[in-house]
């Protein structure tokens, strides 16, 4: 990475829980590229007790240090935070802040303390990852008060931040719509997947049709379960297989009733809940599926996507929301509450060689176009961006 200042001490702050999922793994990726520029002299980072499972490789980089507190109502521990934040030239949160600042009363505190000048002029950087909340709010289990708590944000502190990161223009636009953000305080750094792009694939056959994401509202398995009965009835011979890769994150009465029924008058119908896999397990999913189907009805970005289209595998993706500047012109999308464009699509992908080696080609291609090392540079640029605006 080129640099521009000669020294920058950054703290970082984000919720790492034991079992990583794809926001803290990312925080983990670009705070690894962040310390390999020469202008970062430290980066600090910031996590509540029970959630600061940083990952060893990490800890041990020289330039990094790990601050916990079981909470940051404790005197000592608001007190630690506004030092580092005083001596930091950025101060970068890669999560809402109330997912690490618990409880709430010393975010508003510490905020306040910014927005009035008791402190130092804001550095503070925040990453945006979706608005989930406002769009899907039946996939959140305590939507009452999440929208609570963005609510609060929106209205009190967003002005605090100097600068924000979205993960997609998507994401971006959402923040002008519901935060009321100007759009040049917002700077669109696209995420880089955990999957090595591959060479194409030219073998197909597996009849495998592939989904890996939790199910949950927003995911939209009923309607993909529907559509695959459709594709199931159109040739039941097909050994056509939905393999559904992810925790059942909240209960879904209506999907588990429609599976049971799906079952009971298909004969043969073939779908399989996995649960949860490990790496390499997906992985060999991904390189082994005829096609990754992924009909979200919202996402700030769609790493599974990118991760599907890094190993080859043929895509189908919702039209809405991050995805399209996920796939771009390397898949096919849908209206994902059209049941029969989706199982079409299916059918389109599963029937056809040929097309799938051509998606695998542009894929691939297309993951090529996200890279850690790219998110890496461009967040060192606005974190070097702010750090100047205090010298």
């Amino acid at each position: 990475m080129q640099n521009r200042c000669e020294s920058m001490k950054i703290t970082a702050v984000a919720p790492f829980p034991k079992y990583k999922d794809g926001i803290p793994r990312a925080a983990e990726e670009l705070i690894s590229k962040l310390c390999q520029a020469n202008s970062v002299e430290s980066i600090s980072i910031i996590a509540l007790k029970g959630l600061d499972f940083v990952s060893p490789s990490l800890l041990r980089e020289r330039k990094v240090s790990l601050f916990t507190a079981r909470s940051f109502l404790l005197p000592w521990a608001l007190l630690r935070t506004i030092k580092l934040y005083k001596s930091s030239d950025v101060f970068l949160l890669f999560a809402e802040p109330w997912t690490v600042f618990a409880p709430l009363q010393p975010l508003c505190l510490f905020a306040l303390l910014i927005r009035y000048g008791v402190l130092p002029k804001s550095n503070w950087i925040q990453i945006l990852h979706d608005f989930t909340i406002y769009v899907v709010p039946e996939d959140n289990v305590d939507s009452a008060r999440t929208t609570r708590l963005y609510d609060m944000w929106k209205n009190q502190f967003s002005d605090v931040p100097a600068k924000y990161v979205a993960d997609s223009e998507s994401t971006k636009q959402d923040a002008i719509s519901y935060w009321r953000l100007s759009a040049d305080k917002i700077t669109v750094i696209y995420l880089g997947s955990f999957i090595s792009p591959k060479t194409p694939r030219v073998s197909f056959g597996s009849k495998k049709i592939l989904v890996v994401s939790d199910v949950s509202p927003r995911k939209n398995h009923l309607r993909l379960i529907e559509a695959f009965e459709l594709v199931h009835r159109d040739n039941p011979s097909s050994d056509a297989e939905l393999i559904i890769v992810g925790y059942l994150r909240k209960d879904i009465p209506e999907f588990e009733s429609t599976l049971r029924d799906m079952r009971s008058r298909n004969e043969g119908l073939n779908i399989k809940l996995a649960g949860y896999l490990t790496d390499s397990e997906v992985l060999s999913l991904y390189e082994e599926a005829d096609v990754f189907v992924y009909p979200s009805l919202y996402e700030g970005f769609g790493l599974p996507v990118l991760e599907a289209m890094a190993c080859g595998c043929p895509v189908i993706a919702s039209n809405v929301s991050s995805l399209p500047e996920v796939v771009g012109e390397a898949g096919l999308l849908v209206d994902p509450y059209n049941v029969e464009a989706l199982a079409r699509a299916i059918r389109t992908v599963l029937d056809d060689d040929e097309l799938k080696r051509e998606m695998s080609r542009k894929g691939i291609a297309q993951a090529r176009k996200f890279s850690w090392e790219k998110a890496g540079a461009e967040l060192l640029a606005v974190c070097q961006e702010v750090a100047e605006t205090q010298r």
